[in-house]
């Protein structure tokens, strides 16, 4: 995991060096060549993703598959040749003259450029997304991982170079492993590697939450589609207690037996599906909903409606119960895959502890309904979004104008 800041270095320049690592290297320059010796490592996995990483950061996570040296057929060591290669990928990248090479930068610029437009064609993300530019204005959350379409047309061999080089100086990188090795050769493979490498001042980790705006924020797109989308963000910059804050997003919009799906969909059938979640860092809420254009205003009031109440009245004995057991269910299925243990873990490098799945059970069994009240008290609405065909919802058409509610 490479934690770096979202600074003056093009997004997409610093996506297209991260997706670029893990598709060749100087000892195999090609993917075909790469994927090859993989495959003949018991058909190993080697990728990249970007993505936020808490607030203000961008994490660049390099990831490698491979199976358990105990069940290699011949003996092979097959952790220590997965790590080697994950290095070799890492520290010498398949560059020349300070640049990427020309045929994979350009594949991966099409590549970027293609997941950046083809997103309308999936209208939840898209809204998400739209949704995040308003709720997060003035943040690194504003504008994808990846950037741009603009930005990603200009990444070129050696801008994606130079960002891939200010990664590798300034990030600061944890390697987190999983499964049922020792990771002795981890160890051994990585310090002998990053022991040449040359750093230079290592970015901080650090926790902002976002900021909450004066008054709500109102923005609607209209684009070509039969239903619409409701997003609605809840913001509580100086609450601190995201362990009721996570039980009250789970009773609110979590899990199956929930307000927002017994009550908003069920009941009264005013929408497709209504669901909510949270982030702890950013001390957010966010509830969205896949409405009839008709029904915004009224899901928009009902979800409002669920939050009053819990300020009011607290939750029932049994949406205690039954959001804890949700949540014990998610922490005791997480041993089996280790890519969760990976993401539980280092998910908690900010915290002043961290805890074991069991640990956290313990902890959340002590949330009570008055500490689930506070949480619904602190979240105060910050931005509405919609997302619907033009003219359908009945309002005015704000061609893309912001407004304060």
């Amino acid at each position: 995991m490479l934690y770096t800041d979202f600074d003056e270095l093009s997004r997409s320049d610093s996506a297209a060096a991260a997706y670029i690592l893990t598709d060749c290297c100087k000892k195999f320059p090609t993917y075909s060549e790469l994927s090859k010796h993989l495959a003949n490592l018991y058909s190993a996995s080697l990728y990249s993703n970007v993505n936020f990483a808490w607030s203000g950061m961008r994490v660049a996570a390099v990831k490698a598959n491979v199976l358990d040296n105990a069940y290699a057929l011949n003996g092979e060591n097959l952790e220590a040749e997965m790590c080697e290669i994950l290095c070799e990928c890492l520290l010498s990248p398949n560059t020349k003259d300070g640049a990427f090479d020309e045929t994979a930068t350009a594949n991966m610029r099409a590549e970027i450029i293609d997941d950046i437009d083809s997103v309308i064609n999936e209208k939840s993300s898209y809204a998400a997304q739209r949704g995040a530019m308003t709720a997060y204005k003035g943040e690194p959350m504003e504008t994808p991982p990846v950037g741009t379409h603009e930005q990603a047309e200009r990444i070129t061999p050696e801008t994606a170079y130079r960002a891939y080089s200010k990664m590798l100086e300034t990030a600061r990188i944890h390697i987190v492993c999983s499964g049922s090795s020792d990771f002795t050769d981890t160890e051994r493979v990585f310090t002998e590697a990053f022991s040449k490498l040359e750093r230079g001042k290592i970015c901080e980790l650090k926790k902002v939450p976002s900021k909450l705006k004066s008054e709500p924020a109102v923005f609607a797109d209209t684009i070509p589609m039969e239903q619409a989308i409701l997003r609605m963000y809840f913001k509580a910059p100086d609450f601190d207690d995201f362990r009721a804050a996570l039980m009250l997003s789970v009773i609110l919009g979590g899990m199956t037996t929930s307000r927002f799906f017994l009550n908003i969909r069920e009941k009264q059938s005013l929408c497709y599906y209504c669901a909510c979640t949270g982030n702890r860092i950013l001390r957010t809420l966010t509830a969205y909903a896949g409405v009839e254009p008709q029904n915004i205003e009224l899901t928009k009031q009902a979800i409002l409606n669920e939050l009053t109440d819990i300020r009011e009245n607290g939750v029932t004995d049994e949406e205690l119960e039954a959001a804890k057991l949700d949540l014990y269910n998610r922490y005791s299925s997480m041993r089996d895959n280790p890519s969760a243990m990976v993401a539980w873990y280092h998910g908690q490098i900010l915290d002043d502890g961290i805890l074991s799945p069991e640990e956290e059970c313990r902890e959340i069994e002590k949330v009570t309904s008055e500490r689930i009240r506070a949480a619904a008290r602190a979240y105060t609405l910050d931005t509405v979004y919609t997302l619907c065909s033009p003219h359908l919802d009945g309002t005015t058409d704000n061609n893309g104008e912001e407004a304060a509610e």
